[in-house]
């Protein structure tokens, strides 16, 4: 790849480094430590005035020094398979500085870089050609945190920092040997199975195992693991502990999966808990997160199963780690995301350490094709965080790197990247052929010895180890497997029955009103001296009178939350703008228009209440939405709810929705009570501000998996949140939430619907008697269909609602035909198009309950490809022509 030209100091710097050293001269302690070494090496006030039309050699010898920190990775030979040597940077040349040949043996200023207090030019290039060119690549000087950029500097700089004792080179040793023989092993017994296995980049286990030993010696208890399936298995086995056994049994032919798991997953999918027992005796609780094959799709997943377990400890005791892939880090979007939210209140975990498994390859894609920049891991740039590439095949200079990025992360609290360089032994999958894509990559492969082979040779040549030990250990190891592989349970004759799923139960959800009165005062307050918006306080007011009147959409929504934190059932709300709400009907948070103060009134109820969080997400689906879900899974007892902006925009978190919350129990047998709130509604806003596309979460739907509801009333919210906080058996739930019936006058509810109504699956229409013709809906329509009733006086007609879409109430629906004896027709109304919505999901049910009696009517939109119409007048347009076909 062509670089550019790195030079940047100029005679234009010679002012600033006037002002640094008139500071230095004040208090050399003022200035930044690689500046003070300058100035205390040199006359610099006679210097600084140039008596020729080069800059002086001090200066440009620390023009040289800073131009090997911030470009020496360049040199450095990370890549294991590189066709080609790295170029050597003209800006790293003593010539392009203007230095002349016979200056190499001048006495300079040593700066801290070797020992004595001063050395020759060459003797000092040749000691930032082993800091900076040598086993690692650094990227630090990019970093804005001037003292993170300093301790880097100075650890890198320091003589004592690249120590390992006999034993610490054993103990890696022996982890390569796991690692290699592990592979070897599975690649031996099941050929042909798919297992992407990691050899080619076995260094990732001692690298693994020296990031949490070290961690545990800086307060690390706990770390969680997101990783695709690239070396999985080997993690399973080799950091969290998983029996080889049970690994093997997951090969055969007549593994099944258990009754916890549901219909399972395959084995490099599989999350696991586990742990390590460090050097110094310490177990580390070790999480391995499920993933699926949306390859980046756990980021945020792990990030927020770790803020749920920091939660109940400290950040400085759970670490985040992410195995991403080469290709996938610098490809998948959600790595961006999920880098952004890293900071942010809601969302923080107190740094991730990310090591990037690089093979040198996405499936059959070379580099040059799957990225637009020099490293897969430039992204990282963009969040100051520290890159350190390092080589698969130096095994040593990889687990030094882990040492140091252990202690950045908890010094530092930011996120840290390794790029571990290896290559991919086999294709993709232990099935592909690499050669029809790579052919002089994997000729170079095929040549190669193992790392374990390369690093023991290296240990013998030292006189660390015998080859005999060397020997002993790799037997020890094959007959540890092969006992494994005794152990593997023999076939069940039994057969395994479909797992059926709980269904949700019926509770009570009732409130009295005197403690919905209580409430409701108290979260109608503000402190004294706090200066509230006119408007908010007029909408403050007006809740407190609505509980002797008519209560809207956000005031049932504020006392669900009251009622379930006053039981001390926490709330984390999250998203874009749920702050306010976006249509501004909530108001859970309260800014002071003088000093911009914010206050919570929900989490001020009493001194014993549940928790209550509401944090404004950025604008991000995908990376927030996983962040709750893996949250949610890990703090069970916490309502965590998740509102989109406008309800389509889940579309840009459908990896999430699909391969997470709608399947995780059936796949993994993880459960989760999480809540999306999705606002749905066709008033004309056009095609991308209507649909929360219904029909694709009801496709969803199977085995109980999740709840979905489409509420009509403030009353309907405020109950099935309280099922959401109370049920012990926790799914997801899925509400479609409105827009405009938000300050609609007719959907509103009364006190009594809290204090003795309770979640009702379907809504009768109690006001016809007898009816001939039944009009089934959901959500908003109902309003529209009610006005066009008396507009014209068909009181023949009875409008029911189907609030809850799935799992779909049968046995109340058959209840509601038993009633209406009289009935001729029976039709389905709604407002989406009719390829869209909940039509094509309960057409096949009701028509089946209907037993043939009756054949189903459809009245709504014609099938379309687009949502909804864009222009408002069309919309009117095709909405008076649905009411009109429904009531003909």
């Amino acid at each position: 790849m062509q670089h550019k030209d790195y030079s940047y100091a100029t005679l234009g710097n010679l002012p600033e480094i006037e002002r640094v050293y008139q500071l230095y001269l004040q208090d050399p302690q003022s200035v930044e430590p690689s500046w003070r070494y300058f100035f205390e090496g040199m006359g610099f006030a006679e210097s600084s005035k140039p008596q020729s039309s080069k800059p002086h050699a001090d200066l440009r010898l620390f023009q040289l020094i800073e131009a090997y920190r911030q470009w020496g990775h360049l040199k450095v030979r990370c890549n294991p398979i590189s066709l080609t040597a790295p170029q050597d940077p003209a800006v790293l040349k003593p010539a392009h500085w203007g230095f002349k040949q016979e200056e190499l043996s001048s006495s300079v200023f040593s700066f801290g870089l070797v020992k004595q207090e001063r050395c020759s030019l060459k003797e000092l290039i040749g000691a930032l050609e082993k800091i900076y060119c040598g086993s690692i690549g650094i990227e630090y000087m990019h970093i804005q945190n001037e003292k993170l950029r300093h301790w880097i500097q100075t650890r890198l700089e320091s003589s004592s920092g690249f120590v390992f004792s006999n034993q610490e080179k054993k103990q890696l040793l022996h982890h390569l040997n796991q690692s290699e023989l592990f592979e070897t092993f599975l690649h031996t017994k099941y050929a042909g199975q798919k297992r992407f296995s990691l050899e080619g980049l076995e260094t990732l286990i001692p690298l693994l195992s020296m990031l949490i030993e070290r961690g545990s010696s800086l307060n690390v208890q706990e770390a969680v693991i997101g990783m695709s399936h690239r070396g999985r298995l080997n993690v399973l086995a080799n950091i969290l502990g998983k029996s080889y056994s049970q690994i093997f049994h997951e090969f055969e032919d007549h593994y099944a999966p258990n009754q916890e798991e549901g219909t399972g997953d395959v084995k490099y999918h599989k999350g696991f808990v586990g742990s390590l027992t460090t050097g110094s005796g310490k177990e580390v609780c070790v999480v391995l997160a499920a993933n699926p094959s949306h390859l980046e799709s756990v980021d945020p997943i792990t990030e927020g199963i770790a803020r749920a377990k920091q939660e109940e400890k400290t950040k400085q005791a759970v670490l985040p780690i992410l195995i991403h892939g080469d290709a996938a880090v610098a490809g998948q979007g959600v790595v961006y995301e999920t880098l952004q939210i890293a900071k942010l209140p809601g969302y923080e975990t107190g740094g991730t350490v990310h090591i990037v498994a690089n093979n040198q390859v996405g499936f059959t894609t070379s580099p040059q094709d799957s990225r637009s920049t020099l490293y897969c891991s430039d992204l990282a740039k963009a969040f100051n965080a520290p890159i350190f590439h390092v080589n698969a095949e130096d095994p040593l200079s990889c687990t030094y790197v882990a040492k140091l990025c252990a202690e950045i992360r908890q010094e530092f609290g930011c996120d840290v990247f390794i790029d571990l360089n290896g290559y991919r032994k086999y294709g993709h999958n232990e099935g592909d052929e690499p050669t029809f894509t790579q052919p002089l990559e994997y000729a170079l492969i095929r040549g190669k010895q193992s790392i374990y082979t390369l690093f023991c040779k290296q240990l013998i040549l030292e006189g660390v180890l015998t080859e005999v030990e060397a020997q002993t250990l790799q037997r020890e190891f094959k007959e540890t497997l092969q006992k494994a592989l005794q152990e593997i349970p023999p076939p069940s004759s039994s057969v395994q029955e479909e797992r059926i799923q709980p269904p949700v139960p019926h509770i009570a959800t009732t409130v009295s009103a005197q403690r919905l009165k209580d409430l409701a005062s108290t979260f109608c307050r503000v402190p004294e001296g706090f200066k509230i918006h006119p408007k908010v306080h007029q909408l403050q007011q007006s809740r407190l009178n609505m509980l002797q009147d008519k209560i809207d959409w956000g005031m049932g929504e504020h006392l669900a939350f009251a009622t379930l934190l006053d039981e001390k059932i926490s709330i984390r709300l999250s998203g874009q703008d749920v702050g306010r709400g976006t249509f501004s009907h909530r108001h859970a948070l309260i800014v002071d228009q003088v000093t911009g103060a914010h206050y919570f009134p929900l989490a001020h109820l009493n001194s014993l209440q549940g928790s209550f969080k509401a944090y404004n997400s950025p604008l991000s689906e995908y990376a927030v939405l996983g962040f709750d879900f893996g949250y949610s899974i890990t703090n069970p007892s916490t309502v965590v709810i998740w509102e989109a902006q406008f309800g389509d925009f889940a579309n840009t978190a459908q990896v999430p929705i699909d391969q997470y919350i709608a399947s995780s129990e059936q796949k993994w047998g993880i459960s989760t009570r999480l809540t999306l709130m999705l606002p749905h509604g066709y008033e004309g806003q056009g095609p991308e501000h209507s649909s929360a596309r219904m029909e694709r979460f009801l496709q969803l739907c199977a085995q109980d998996n999740m709840r979905v509801v489409n509420g009509s009333t403030p009353a309907q919210l405020f109950h099935v949140l309280r099922q959401q906080g109370h049920f012990s058996t926790r799914k997801p739930l899925v509400i479609f939430t409105p827009k405009a019936l938000l300050r609609h006058p007719s959907c509103v509810s009364t006190l009594q619907d809290l204090t003795e109504g309770k979640f009702q699956e379907i809504i009768e229409d109690t006001t016809i008697s007898n009816p001939t013709k039944l009009l089934l809906c959901s959500g908003k329509v109902y309003y529209d269909l009610i006005q066009e009733r008396e507009k014209k006086q068909a009181f023949h007609t009875a409008i029911a609602r189907i609030e809850q879409l799935y799992p779909f109430p049968e046995e109340t629906f058959l209840q509601l035909l038993n009633r209406y004896k009289e009935l001729k027709e029976i039709s389905w109304v709604q407002e989406e198009p009719s390829n869209m919505g909940a039509w094509e999901f309960v057409r096949p049910q009701l028509n089946q309950l209907l037993g043939g009696k009756e054949a189903l009517q459809y009245y709504g939109r014609e099938r379309s490809a687009s949502p909804a119409a864009g222009s408002y007048a069309l919309h009117k347009k095709q909405l008076a022509a649905l009411l009109e076909t429904a009531f003909r």
